[in-house]
């Protein structure tokens, strides 16, 4: 795993960009390799994206590299995928306004041929796209030894996960002079390298967080000085540092100071968002009522933006139905915690978000079957399974998806006839694969359906 450096004083942004673009700088030269993922802590991926975004204008230093970025989600559907990076690719040939325009910027530059038109009337998908981008290519001057390197930027927790698409692409030969460039988070990776020398990783040993401090530390010698959102960073931070002290008054303090500044700024989305640091804090530290006020705060806000159909609100609001299922959940109130978990579920469906509507289902039949109800934790078991069915394989396998697939096999010898669990257990070698079995046994899933022996014993955990 990737070693956040020591923090200094001198620590600077410009200082580690630098660093991303000397990592860059070591690969490009390189010939062979077809894809480059970059390994990045969270902290990071935002100025990897960034450093992208300036290769790509007339600043970037590399030459030999251009790239094109892809803003296409990727859903699971390798075919659909395709279509839709053709689609995005078409677009930026007709876009709404001129300053968007690809060929009258690279017309305006002198380098594309006067007589180059895009054809897409041709062969469309991801192949399409290749020989389109590669026919752009020949009809540049002076490009002949560049690459052109297709940029996909990393997923969103919890979204489906680009991996699967790419080794796909990787297995099939990918043209000269044409790369894919990614993003991987390094706490959760989704894309396993192995000893594939097609594939490229960079992992620069950054420290964002120091050179964020100290760029906030910079400005902020006076709070008059500087702007309510600049001064609630810096005390979101001096908060989450109250954490490691256990100290109660101390973080209650700092969070009020918190909200006072959320309050400050004018901005719903960022006090809904400081609510939610507040509850996450107080958990941290076993003050789980305040934890609850805090979160209840903050999923009454939420859905009074989404009722207005503004989405920036779900993300928030799942998160804070997240922690009070587990606050209910640790008190024993396992009723309400099953009508919170049920909530968003539903919810979650109206979002289309598969992955919390499996989660919604997964953990309230879990619930369900510790209060000795097994029919409906059965059913929602299946639920689960029906909604993670939705992620991609890769994803599947290593996901909640095999607790809930577990607890289902788990609870259908008890409740269905052989044939119904025959015909559950054919779907799940479908969705998991022929090893479903072996994925979902072992000691991990085994505690997942052991009842806690008395009530003073400790709940049993969600994962």
């Amino acid at each position: 795993m990737q070693q956040t450096p020591m923090s200094n004083s001198s620590t600077s942004v410009a200082q580690e960009f630098y660093k991303i673009r000397e990592a860059w700088e070591q690969v490009s030269k390189r010939k062979h390799w077809k894809l480059a993922v970059w390994v990045a802590q969270y902290q990071d991926i935002d100025i990897i994206d960034k450093f992208i975004e300036t290769e790509r204008l007339a600043i970037g230093v590399f030459e030999n590299d251009i790239f094109f970025r892809f803003e296409t989600a990727f859903k699971g559907d390798h075919q659909g995928f395709e279509e839709a990076l053709w689609k995005e690719y078409q677009s930026w040939f007709n876009p709404p306004v001129p300053e968007k325009d690809v060929l009258l910027a690279l017309r305006n530059d002198g380098v594309l041929d006067p007589i180059f038109e895009p054809r897409f009337n041709t062969e469309s998908g991801f192949s399409g796209l290749l020989k389109e981008l590669l026919r752009l290519r020949e009809h540049l001057e002076g490009f002949e030894e560049t690459f052109f390197c297709l940029y996909f930027p990393t997923a969103k927790q919890h979204q489906f996960m680009l991996g699967s698409w790419l080794a796909a692409k990787l297995k099939k030969d990918i043209p000269p002079f044409i790369r894919l460039v990614t993003i991987d988070h390094a706490a959760d990776r989704n894309i396993h390298t192995g000893k594939n020398n097609l594939i490229v990783e960079l992992e620069p040993k950054l420290d964002m967080m120091g050179a964020i401090n100290n760029e906030m530390d910079k400005g902020g010698g006076s709070s008059e000085m500087v702007s309510p959102e600049a001064r609630l960073t810096k005390q979101i931070r001096v908060v989450m540092d109250t954490i490691l002290k256990k100290d109660r008054s101390l973080s209650d303090r700092e969070v009020k100071k918190m909200l006072d500044l959320a309050k400050e700024t004018g901005n719903p989305s960022t006090y809904i968002s400081s609510l939610l640091v507040a509850s996450q804090v107080h958990y941290n530290i076993k003050d789980h009522d305040q934890a609850a006020r805090y979160a209840d705060d903050a999923i009454g806000r939420s859905e009074a933006v989404m009722e207005k159909g503004d989405a920036t609100g779900y993300h928030c609001w799942k998160a804070c139905m997240m922690l009070k299922g587990a606050l209910l959940s640790a008190k024993r109130k396992w009723e309400t915690a099953i009508t919170v978990y049920e909530k968003m579920a539903v919810t979650a469906l109206k979002y289309s978000d598969v992955f919390f509507v499996m989660e919604g289902h997964r953990i309230s039949g879990h619930l369900y079957y510790l209060r000795g109800r097994h029919e409906p934790a059965f059913e929602h078991s299946l639920l689960a399974l029906v909604a993670g069915s939705n992620l991609t394989q890769e994803v599947i396998r290593q996901s909640t998806f095999l607790h809930a697939a577990h607890l289902a096999v788990f609870l259908g010898e008890k409740v269905r006839p052989k044939d119904d669990l025959k015909a559950l257990e054919e779907q799940l070698a479908i969705w998991i694969g022929p090893d479903w079995a072996e994925l979902i046994s072992g000691t991990e899933f085994e505690k997942s359906t052991a009842k806690p022996r008395s009530r003073f014993l400790p709940t049993v955990p969600f994962k």
